[in-house]
């Protein structure tokens, strides 16, 4: 069962969040509406107007943009205490990337309105909401990174690591398809399953339906270093 008081004080424990001053937590949470979202329920599209931020409570999000050819890749997931919005929202243009629910998921929604009002009366809190922007810029420049590294299965490790950290599933269950896991790595369906098999067959990982769990994490930190 969702317990949204609870949900907010892991909220204030983690990430960015974690590490802005009293005040503006309490007044950015005094900004936010509760927002919940059924399994492939979309927070906003590509191209959407930027209305607001978003910040995960429960559940996980998985994260699209369209190549040049209009296709949308999946790009990301992410779990409880992930922001996503502001960059948008602040340079006032449309939604570069599409946010999706994967399961049913819990969100704080931040209006422009009472966000625009919040910086209005207090400046100095473009800076905190910068410190975000560049918390997630932070995560795309490991996505793009991780995506650079030669070797599929070096690149597939790199991912599901990624992934694990900011997994929201109890008993260390990554949630991901493998079409979605391929389209994230850039490789075909026969070479993920391969890779996963090898994985699983030395022990390093256990596959389930849609699922993935890491069975030994240092291994896997290791095998990328050699």
């Amino acid at each position: 069962m969702f317990d949204k008081a609870n949900n907010i004080k892991l909220l204030q424990n983690a990430g960015w969040f974690s590490k802005r001053s009293d005040a503006f937590r309490r007044g950015l949470l005094a900004c936010g509406a509760a927002k919940s979202f059924e399994p492939l329920e979309t927070l906003y599209h590509h191209g959407d107007p930027a209305n607001g931020i978003f910040a995960v409570l429960s559940g996980s999000v998985q994260i699209t943009a369209p190549a040049d050819d209009g296709q949308e890749f999946v790009l990301h997931r992410e779990g409880a205490g992930f922001w996503i919005g502001d960059l948008a929202l602040f340079a006032d243009t449309p939604r570069l990337i599409s946010v999706v629910a994967t399961q049913e998921t819990h969100t704080l929604f931040f209006p422009h309105s009472r966000i625009a009002k919040l910086v209005r009366d207090n400046p100095n809190y473009v800076r905190d909401f910068y410190a975000l922007t560049q918390e997630n810029m932070q995560t795309a420049l490991r996505i793009m990174a991780n995506l650079a590294v030669t070797g599929s299965e070096k690149r597939l490790v790199l991912r599901l690591l990624h992934l694990d950290e900011v997994a929201s599933e109890s008993e260390g269950w990554i949630d991901v398809s493998q079409d979605d896991l391929a389209e994230m790595i850039a490789v075909s369906q026969p070479t993920l399953h391969r890779i996963l098999h090898r994985l699983a067959d030395t022990d390093l990982i256990e596959l389930g339906y849609g699922r993935v769990r890491l069975k030994d994490r240092q291994a896997l930190i290791a095998s990328c270093q050699t």
